[in-house]
């Protein structure tokens, strides 16, 4: 039988590859959305590129996995486990109904101005309002099974310092998300929602018993400050005519 001591240090390793995998692929979306290559179709299909592939293919069923695992981790097969992962699974469904509508039309609505009035409402309303519902349902899900399962034993600095330069690299990947998009005001207050959430369901416990939410915060207020910069530095910019 295990100590408090050692099953905390169990947790903590099982959570430091999960979570570093998570942020990495966080960052792999991010430089999805950045990079010219992936602008580019496979081959000569019309109107298919690198870029929906990608998040549809990789980025969005390895996001999935990764965060199922998280909360596996945290739950430990407590039996009342049902609630937030249900809460999780409906979100992962609304995401996949989602991303399935909003990136193929996302290519396609390039192919004329009538084609993309005719499909504005499936991109632009219903696909997005779905994937804001599913992406707070599924974080809140996460911060809330964190909040119920806190670690048994305090960690120590260095496993503290690790989860909040996980944070630092999720923060660098949602920035990268939303560096190129247009009116970014939804998904501001979405993270300002979401740091809300989290402090509320964390209720004052210290970081140090949960890591999740530790670099779950740290990213969104990172990204947020961010966005809030380079925003009013593009404004001041564009004033000047730079």
């Amino acid at each position: 039988m295990l100590s408090e001591n050692e099953e905390s240090e169990k947790i903590v390793r099982r959570l430091v590859f999960t979570t570093l995998a998570q942020a990495f692929v966080v960052l792999l979306a991010g430089l999805n959305l950045e990079l010219n290559i992936m602008k580019n179709g496979p081959g000569s299909i019309e109107f298919v590129r690198w870029r929906e592939i990608f998040s549809l293919l990789v980025v969005l069923p390895a996001t999935v996995v990764i965060t199922f695992n998280i909360m596996w981790i945290l739950e430990q097969g407590r039996k009342d486990a049902r609630w937030p992962i249900t809460m999780f699974m409906v979100s992962v469904c609304l995401l996949g109904i989602s991303m399935g509508v909003h990136e193929p039309i996302n290519a396609m609505s390039r192919l004329s101005w009538r084609l993309a009035s005719a499909m504005g409402f499936w991109d632009e309303l219903f696909s997005h309002a779905v994937f804001y519902l599913s992406y707070i349902g599924g974080s809140m899900a996460l911060l809330w099974s964190q909040a119920r399962n806190p670690l048994p034993e305090v960690m120590g600095l260095r496993n503290t310092a690790v989860f909040a330069g996980i944070g630092v690299l999720a923060g660098i990947g949602i920035f990268l998300t939303l560096l190129s998009g247009g009116s970014i005001l939804v998904d501001l207050v979405i993270m300002v929602v979401m740091l809300t959430f989290a402090e509320f369901v964390r209720k004052g416990k210290a970081f140090r018993y949960l890591p999740i939410a530790l670099t779950m915060e740290g990213a969104y207020l990172l990204a947020l400050f961010g966005l809030a910069v380079q925003r009013l530095i593009a404004g001041w910019l564009g004033e000047l005519g730079v």
